[in-house]
């Protein structure tokens, strides 16, 4: 594959040198164009020796709450001034590290929670080839992830489902059905439902006889970071879960597609893996049966449209990341045209839980104390991890029962609102739902779905009461993601709202030119009213602009980035028009 060889090259000197583009097609067996159409579409790979020091600092979300953007363009004036081009200051998209904002890589090691004077004493260590007394501040797991329900072996894999599958003649339909029963759904975002897309591979027709398991890894929606845990935590829960995939659906070659920004998390896998080929959990003859399975890690080369599972399998192909007009689907014509099973890192962890006992105990979890969850009669199954940020006491990682509402996982989880804040909007699914204001109005939720549970006189409903339920949330009308982001009442929700546009601009692969000019024209829109350079009259017609740009890029994108990249300008003015208007007047 040319892009792990792009990486092993890369790592051994910085850069990539035209010799090394020529011996990897001649190793790949590709032409020399092909190499480089894959490093000229990922800003990862350089071509050129980097300065002596990189800072690369997050601009999303939490960490654009906490103020790195500024930080970024100061710090960038002091280098300049310094150093010269020996070090470079960018702001990049998110790191996945939100509950420790700010966040940067420099040189490739995460420093978290940082300040203008940290960085500076990084660089000056950098110059200097001596380390900072604080050099790095790697993720390590942390004493409650232990306890999770989602690691059925409390911290260290013993591959017993697995085991028992291949010795005690488990059969495809038993698992198959266990899913069914436990009602596991996609973690991804889409929130398939996970029986179905195994049976579908399982029933298709390989052309050579192959089939592949993937798992995306690729985790960089801002706010979004609940794989990173779950990958350094506990590793062999995804694994265990590949294993029984492939041993189902007749895959015995995976991959777990990781970011190249979570440097412990692949080393955790390769080590995980190597763990369970000893143990005789992988390789050939799984536990001296007949079945076998191989696993290997494949970090990505960077960018958000890589989370994309087609973009995800171009990469893999050699290929640009840029996302496959559908049909076919990857179950039928995946990676490399075969039936490909590709699913969410947590949507695999929860296999050896949930066929512990065949489904049971995951079916029996679920919240019903609100009164949405209680009447709107939907099927509220298991538990899921949600990953918090912002303005929130205590943000993190935290697994919780479905259905649970927004305001238990901040008081009771979160520890409440930081400096005792009050609720000014929330982000319930990155900045892809856009942000949704702490009193929603009921006439921009689904009527027809409330009719049951709310009373008629009812006018708007309170954020905190919302269930953390996809099933419920597309009754409703809202999206919901796993990652989390609230923001209280001291922060620009017009700056917020601007940031999140950015960051659809910014990680658009232009394949689509809808959603590459549409991205660029809607920010742009966003950042003249910010700067009080949009009068009353214009602001009047902006609104319906973005609308119809909206459902021009939501019905020729192929993918979800063009679909979601007008939500974050869009719901601030429908939901904060009086902010608008505001910013209007400081013209």
């Amino acid at each position: 594959m040319i892009i792990p060889a792009l990486h092993e090259r890369q790592h051994q000197r910085g850069y990539l040198t035209r010799s090394d583009l020529v011996e990897i097609a001649q190793e790949c067996n590709v032409p020399l164009y092909r190499v480089n159409e894959v490093v000229s579409f990922f800003p990862h790979f350089r071509t050129s020796p980097p300065p002596k020091v990189v800072v690369d600092v997050c601009r999303d979300m939490a960490c654009h709450l906490r103020g790195s953007v500024p930080m970024v363009e100061q710090l960038s004036a002091w280098a300049k001034n310094q150093f010269g081009d020996h070090v470079e200051v960018r702001g990049v998209s998110c790191l996945g590290r939100c509950d420790r904002a700010p966040a940067a890589m420099i040189n490739e090691k995460l420093y978290a929670c940082v300040n203008g004077r940290r960085i500076e004493d990084a660089v000056l260590a950098g110059i200097n080839d001596r380390k900072t007394p604080s050099d790095s501040d790697w993720d390590t797991a942390k004493p409650n992830q232990g306890k999770w329900d989602i690691d059925p072996y409390g911290g260290e894999g013993k591959y017993d489902i697995v085991r028992r599958y291949v010795t005690k003649g488990g059969t495809p339909d038993e698992v198959i059905a266990a899913l069914e029963k436990a009602g596991l759904l996609g973690m991804g975002g889409a929130g398939g439902r996970a029986y179905l897309k195994w049976s579908d591979v399982r029933e298709a027709k390989a052309s050579n006889n192959q089939k592949y398991v993937v798992c995306n890894a690729d985790e960089s929606e801002p706010g979004t970071f609940k794989d990173r845990d779950i990958l350094l935590a506990a590793p062999h829960t995804v694994i265990e879960g590949m294993i029984l995939a492939g041993l189902v659906v007749g895959a015995n070659q995976g991959w777990i597609y990781v970011r190249h920004e979570y440097p412990e998390q692949i080393e955790r896998c390769r080590a995980e893996i190597k763990r369970a080929e000893e143990l005789g959990a992988l390789g050939t003859g799984i536990f001296n049966s007949k079945s076998s399975m191989k696993l290997e890690v494949f970090p990505s080369p960077g960018g958000y449209i890589c989370g994309e599972q087609t973009a995800l399998i171009e990469a893999m192909e050699n290929k640009r990341a840029e996302p496959r007009n559908r049909p076919p689907e990857l179950m039928t014509n995946g990676l490399h045209d075969q039936p490909t099973l590709l699913s969410n890192v947590e949507t695999f962890a929860w296999v050896p839980a949930i066929l512990k006992d065949s489904g049971d105990w995951f079916a029996s979890q679920g919240e019903r104390t609100g009164p949405m969850t209680r009447d709107l009669g939907e099927s509220i199954k298991g538990k899921r991890l949600f990953s918090i940020s912002g303005d929130v006491k205590r943000p993190g990682v935290y697994e919780v029962a479905t259905g649970i509402t927004l305001g238990e996982l901040i008081d009771t989880h979160c520890q409440g609102m930081l400096d005792g804040q009050a609720i000014a909007a929330v982000a319930l699914s990155g900045p892809s739902g856009g942000l949704l204001p702490a009193k929603i109005p009921i006439e921009h939720l689904n009527r027809r779905g409330l009719e049951n549970c709310i009373d008629s006189s009812v006018t708007h409903i309170d954020i905190r009461d919302l269930p953390l339920d996809i099933q419920v949330s597309r009754v409703l009308g809202y999206m919901l993601g796993a990652g989390i982001v609230v923001y209280g009442d001291k922060c620009d929700l017009l700056a917020e709202a601007v940031a999140n546009s950015r960051f659809y601009r910014n990680e658009s692969c232009g394949k689509c030119v809808p959603c590459r000019l549409g991205s660029k024209k809607i920010t742009d829109m966003g950042e003249r009213l910010l700067a009080a350079d949009v009068d009353a009259n214009e602001l009047t017609t902006m609104y319906p602009v973005i609308m119809e740009l909206s459902a021009v890029m939501q019905a020729t994108s192929i993918c979800g980035l063009g679909q979601v990249a007008s939500n974050p300008l869009q719901s601030f003015l429908k939901y904060f028009p009086h902010l608008a208007e505001d910013a209007c007047r400081k013209r």
